[in-house]
């Protein structure tokens, strides 16, 4: 099956392949079906960004058709055809300050008539939201976070049927002012059962917060959704994370989806996204190998190279044999990789290009499978109510999806999934919000406690 990782970029995985099997390197590596297959038991949801591509724009009578091309282009060119292609409004946009006001209504007129006149080249739709962050441009005080977001959720209620059963809600929390806001829009409007998917953001604001609360940072907003999924007689809940996609992450969803399903019967699927292809792997040249149990982070720069990667294996050769793995369990054309970067352009050949990016999606399912093994082996303990033992247990696991090291924050985490699972059982908001207000009030954005007019948008 394929992992519940979601591959942002949509656009350039895309490009990547498109250039590759237009150039003159192609020679029948593998066909459209073949592709569509691998993507099917390795990732197998794919985002775009609707409203990315807005900031430079003047006119906008076409931008829907263009951004409407794409996801017909993936439809058309056999490539995705076993996938699910998800599109995001691009509210992130607002949120830290790359659109203004007038930016912001473009956008939420042209994304809301996107929805309606587009609904059958997409899987799913974020609903737009648009919460605070850092440069935003559009709020001076939090009556008017509650007043735009009120808005974009009711329009989002208000959508045919066919539109808004393929829209996932946003439930944010981060703040001690965003969860009384967000949590007010779910339960005034009774949002919960109006949709049939779910999920939070701003996960990884602020990680120096996350260490200091004493459970999982992302059941805070699980626990709410659980008790209303419960009170609407739901026995399941898709709830998507944006962003929150380390290994040791996936770890937990897998501890999570356990418990829920255990103590509470609901059918608990936690996916979640990133862009891991372009930042770690073309900007950072670093991929993951798994040898035995640890996880290699492994740096695949020229200098690195023929630098040693475990025992007498160079990192050259670790690299070539997880790219040739891949290969033949998929049915891909094994390339021989003589060298990694062309002489002469000093880059990443198209063919290494694309299957080293494919090579990315591939380990997260790799890695999923790998722990939610894990999860099964100890979760036992942790009903045995050995806690130390379990914390021990799920210490070692971490430290080796750290290339084997034992960290401050690994153990800190260890700690606190005994108490996370506990509070999954309890679903106990009254202490959710505890929390919120008392380790993550520093993230607060105090500069929107000033009292000013209502939101002219």
């Amino acid at each position: 099956m394929a992992s519940n990782y979601v591959s942002a970029g949509l656009e350039t995985i895309a490009e990547i392949i498109n250039r590759f099997v237009h150039g003159d390197e192609f020679n029948n590596h593998f066909s459209a079906d073949d592709l569509s297959k691998f993507f099917a038991v390795t990732c197998n949801k794919f985002l775009h960004s609707f409203g990315q591509n807005l900031k430079p724009k003047k006119k906008f009578h076409k931008y829907k058709n263009k951004e409407a091309s794409l996801l017909y282009y993936c439809r058309d060119v056999g490539w995705f055809d076993d996938s699910e292609l998800i599109v995001d409004s691009g509210g992130y946009q607002i949120s830290v300050g790359i659109l203004d006001e007038l930016k912001c209504k473009v956008l939420v007129d042209l994304y809301h008539e996107f929805l309606q006149e587009y609904v059958n080249i997409y899987d799913k739709a974020f609903i737009l939201d648009v919460p605070p962050g850092p440069g935003c441009v559009l709020y001076d005080n939090f009556n008017q976070v509650y007043e735009m977001n009120k808005k974009t959720y009711d329009m989002a209620v208000n959508l045919p049927s066919n539109v808004r059963d393929k829209l996932i809600y946003i439930h944010h929390f981060r703040t001690p002012k965003l969860w009384e806001i967000y949590t007010r829009i779910l339960d005034e409007g009774e949002m919960f059962d109006k949709f049939n998917y779910h999920a939070t953001g701003g996960v990884v604001v602020n990680q120096r917060s996350d260490v200091l609360i004493p459970c999982i940072i992302y059941i805070l907003p699980i626990i709410p959704l659980i008790n209303r999924a419960k009170a609407c007689g739901r026995t399941h809940l898709e709830f998507h994370i944006l962003g929150g996609s380390s290994f040791r992450d996936i770890l937990f969803y897998e501890l999570f989806s356990i418990h829920v399903m255990k103590i509470h019967g609901i059918d608990l699927k936690i996916t979640y996204d990133s862009s891991s292809i372009y930042k770690s792997l073309m900007i950072g040249r670093q991929i993951y190998i798994l040898n035995g149990e640890i996880v290699y982070k492994t740096c695949i720069r020229t200098a690195s190279l023929e630098t040693k990667w475990s025992g007498e294996t160079t990192v050259i050769q670790a690299y070539r044999n997880a790219i040739q793995e891949m290969s033949r369990k998929h049915g891909l054309q094994v390339i021989p990789m003589e060298y990694v970067y062309d002489p002469k352009t000093g880059t990443f050949p198209y063919e290494l290009r694309l299957y080293t990016s494919l090579y990315v999606l591939y380990f997260f399912a790799e890695m999923q499978e790998h722990l939610k093994k894990k999860a099964k082996e100890v979760y036992p303990i942790y009903e045995s109510g050995e806690t130390t033992k379990f914390i021990n247990e799920v210490g070692e696991i971490l430290k080796n999806l750290n290339h084997g090291n034992m960290t401050a924050k690994t153990r800190s985490k260890s700690n606190s999934i005994p108490k996370s699972l506990d509070m999954l059982t309890d679903l106990d908001e009254s202490y959710c919000k505890y929390i919120v207000d008392r380790y993550l009030a520093r993230d607060e954005f105090l500069e929107l406690s000033k009292k000013k007019g209502p939101l002219t948008i």
